[in-house]
This record gives structure tokens, C-alpha cells and sequence, in this order.
């Protein structure tokens, strides 16, 4: 058995720990040429770490020239001594001396054999065709099977005509204010999400920003805003992470009446762990509100496939401009979203991701507020995602508070960096915590070590 000596107590991140050890014990003949290494998931489960450690380990490894990967074989350990007799011992360091980072809002990116099956069948299936230009709005078989997602999860009544596939959201935006009129006052949440906010400024749109509170929307911050086409993420904020009532979604509707649009993006549409309302696109009746999501959250972060859902009567302005379009989004990989629809494997892999979140969310809060110090931190917006808010009580300083845990090792953000405009509304002293990247026993050294390292500073002994 191959056996790493991990340090948890050190500001060196795991996998480059499992890295160095590794690359030390192939250089020292410990792990012999051809040898072959146990996968990711045996690893991670011996070690007791992530499966993600190892991989970027692996990865690290394989770069270096010390292992080499075989397609559907697995790791190999090369035989360094016959290539180079003096290969020097590498060391890699770091940039980022953090050995548990709470501030990614990550995904868990392990793949589940189901989805590896259904690729394959594509490659197998689909190679004669994949080479060819899909449709201008995307192949007819993923629009289809998106609308049938969306009414089976969401309850959103669409048809495939009324289903446009981009690549990346950007993209998609860029032709829809194409055909709505680059002049109109576009409306962003401030707090606000940071992808669109710098999209929209680069893209030198006329912005307007609605202060929000921590539980969201108010009546009386929308009685004094004014924009064309507001842009809301109500399944999961970011960065508030708080997710819309139904009185809130009513009041936007209100607001928006019938000369202003709504773009209600899908964020963490899929781990809401809580009951939640309608879509804002099912309150309006299909009227003013243009439904926008991705996959990027539910599949993996390096799948570009976008769309939007189109009010019956944008459709036509939609079909006259880019009809002569071709769709940027590659066919093969439509047609792989489409079949992992269509089989069931996507829902079963939701089914997975959601567990695990939401298990990994429990053991964060519960490690958070049984600490000692537990009474002087306020715990908020658990209800959907990868990440929670984390309040502490006491009257000091979140500079104070940052810089201190980024000295143990421990990476957090915090709500004042992602401000638009000053928002009094808001209380600056409140991190965000995001754990999905994160395996359970990162997740409890991570929180423990945070909490002992603000423990002087929370009990004024500092």
C-alpha cells in the first residue's frame, strides 16, 4: 500500500503534500517504474482526503514526467532511472499557501460512470453527425429535452421553439440586447454577481443597481429603482445566497408590470434544499420574463452549453436576426447533454450532488456552531448550494478577521468585495463559505482551525 503522510496542521496544501511525497518516493525507488498507482477514489478513500486532492496530485505528477496516464488503464509510474540517471529530486510550491479554501463556490468534480457510459455512446453514436452545424438555436434534440427538464423539475411550461442554445451565458446575453436595443438600462442585485457585473461594464451597458439585504429584495429599495431589464438570481444569490419567497418573486413582478423585462437566471436551480416557489417565468405566464441557465453547476464546470427560454414573442424577433447564424455550442456536446436527459443519468447525478452537498453543508454548520465559540457567530441563507454566510458577532474589524485566518491557512471572501456601490443594508463583517470542492474531513480540520485562530480575536484577548 502506497501511504502519504498528510501534515493538516501545515499552510501546504494537500495535494501538493501528496505531490511531493510521491515524486520523493519515485526518485527514491520507493515506488518502482511501471508500477500501477491506485485510482483517485481508492486513494482519496485511503488517505481520507477529496478525490479532487489526488487528481491534481496525479496531474502534478504526470506534467512532471513521473507517471504517465493510460486511457482506461489508469496511472503508471515511469521508469525514471533509464530515461535520466540524474534526474533531480523536484520540489513544487505553491502560490497559494492555503491549505483549506473556503472561497471557492466549486463544484464537486468527480465524474459518475453513468455520465462516462453516456459520452461514449455519443462518440460511438454521433461521430458521423458531430462534425456538422447544428442549428442556429441548437440541435432540436437538446431543445426538446430542455424543455422537458425544465417542466419536470421546475414546472416551466415551454416549447423547443422557445429554447435558444449558446455558448456561455455572455454569449447569449450579447444577442439578446442585439435584438431588445443596446440603450435600455440593464439592472443588476448589489450586492452583485461578479461574472455579469464585469460583463456589463466591459461591455459599457447603462447600469442601474438595486440594494438588496441579506434575505434579499425589499419593496421600499424597488420603490426608488429604475432599469429596463433587471437580472435576478432567485433559486440561490450570489453572493447573498438567500433564496426568493414567493412574496418576493410577486413584488418583482409587480415592479416589472408590462414594460420592463426580467432575466431570471437558473444559479443552483438544482440544489434548493428547501421548498421553494415557482419560477418567476411560470408566475408571468410567459410574458416578461426570459429564463436564462446552464450547466456548468450540474454536469462540470467546463461545459459551455447555455440557454435561454424566450417569451412566445421575442421568438420571432429571435428567428429574423439569426437566422443565418450557425449555434458556437459544438454538437457533440449537445448531443451528450441531450442523451444524459434523456436516459435519466443527469437525475440520478443530481440525486448524488445533492446528498452530498447538503451533508457536507451540515457538517460545516454543525462544526461552526458547536465550537466553543459557536455562540458569537450567526449562521445564514443554508436553504440551497455549495456555500453559507457566516456572521460574527462581535465588534471587530473583517480585515482583521481575514488576514488572520489566511495566516493558518485558511482562505475566505467576504460580501464587501463583491459591492457594487455602498449598500448600508449590508453588513460587511459577513464570509462566505463555500464547501463543495471540499471533502467532509477538509471541511471539519478547516472549520476547526478557523474558529481556534478567531478565538482570541472574538473573545477580545488579542
Amino acid at each position: 500500500m502506497i501511504y502519504i503522510d498528510f501534515d493538516r496542521d501545515s499552510s501546504e496544501p494537500l495535494y501538493i503534500q501528496a505531490f511531493n511525497q510521491l515524486a520523493k518516493k519515485i526518485n527514491h525507488n520507493e515506488i518502482k517504474g511501471g508500477t500501477r498507482l491506485p485510482s483517485s477514489r481508492q486513494m482519496s478513500k485511503q488517505m481520507n482526503v477529496s478525490v479532487n486532492t489526488i487528481t491534481n496530485a496525479y496531474n502534478l505528477l504526470v506534467q512532471y514526467g513521473y507517471i504517465s496516464s493510460e486511457e482506461r488503464s489508469g496511472y503508471y509510474v515511469n521508469d525514471i532511472t533509464k530515461t535520466d540517471e540524474n534526474v533531480p529530486e523536484r520540489k513544487w510550491h505553491s502560490d497559494t499557501p492555503y491549505t483549506y479554501n473556503f472561497s471557492r463556490n466549486g463544484s464537486d468534480l468527480s465524474v459518475p460512470a453513468s455520465l462516462k457510459k453516456s459520452y461514449k455512446y455519443c462518440l460511438k453514436n454521433f461521430i458521423e453527425d458531430a462534425f456538422s452545424y447544428p442549428d442556429y438555436t441548437g440541435t432540436y434534440d437538446l431543445r426538446k429535452q430542455i424543455s422537458l427538464m425544465l417542466n419536470k423539475t421546475l414546472d416551466i411550461n415551454c416549447s423547443p421553439l422557445q429554447v435558444i442554445v449558446g455558448s456561455g451565458l455572455e454569449t447569449l446575453l450579447d444577442s439578446l440586447f442585439r435584438i431588445m436595443g443596446n440603450d435600455m438600462v440593464f439592472g443588476l442585485e448589489n450586492p452583485a454577481y461578479y461574472r455579469i457585473a464585469r460583463y456589463m461594464r466591459l461591455g459599457g451597458r447603462r447600469l442601474s443597481y438595486l440594494n438588496i439585504e441579506t434575505d434579499g429584495p425589499t419593496q421600499k429599495s424597488l420603490n426608488n429603482f429604475n432599469a429596463d431589464i433587471l437580472f435576478l438570481m432567485p433559486f440561490h444569490h450570489y453572493p447573498m445566497y438567500y433564496t426568493m419567497s414567493k412574496e418576493q418573486k410577486r413584488m418583482i413582478l409587480d415592479w416589472a408590470g408590462k414594460d420592463r423585462y426580467i432575466i431570471e437566471y437558473g444559479y443552483d436551480m438544482d440544489f434548493v434544499y428547501k421548498n421553494q416557489s415557482k419560477p418567476l417565468f411560470s408566475m408571468s405566464q410567459n410574458k416578461n420574463v426570459i429564463f436564462a441557465g446552464d450547466f456548468q453547476r450540474s454536469i462540470a464546470p467546463n461545459i459551455s452549453t447555455a440557454y435561454l427560454i424566450l417569451p412566445e414573442h421575442l421568438v420571432n424577433l429571435w428567428q429574423k436576426e439569426y437566422y443565418t447564424y450557425h449555434s458556437y455550442v459544438s454538437k457533440a456536446e449537445q448531443e451528450f447533454i441531450a442523451e444524459i436527459i434523456k436516459n435519466g443519468s443527469y437525475y440520478t447525478n443530481l440525486k448524488r450532488l445533492r446528498k452530498q452537498y447538503q451533508n457536507k453543508q451540515e457538517h460545516l454548520v454543525s462544526c461552526l456552531c458547536k465550537h466553543p465559540l459557536g455562540q458569537k457567530i450567526e449562521i445564514k441563507n443554508t436553504d440551497a448550494g455549495t456555500t453559507i454566510l457566516m456572521v460574527p458577532k462581535p465588534d471587530i474589524s473583517e480585515e482583521n478577521l481575514i488576514v488572520s485566518a489566511h495566516k493558518k491557512g485558511v482562505k475566505l471572501s467576504y460580501i464587501k468585495n463583491a459591492l457594487e456601490q455602498e449598500n448600508p443594508k449590508v453588513p460587511l463583517k459577513t464570509f462566505i463559505l463555500g464547501f463543495g470542492e471540499l471533502s467532509i474531513p477538509e471541511i471539519e480540520a478547516g472549520a476547526k482551525l478557523l474558529m481556534d485562530t478567531w478565538t482570541p480575536l472574538l473573545n477580545g484577548t488579542l
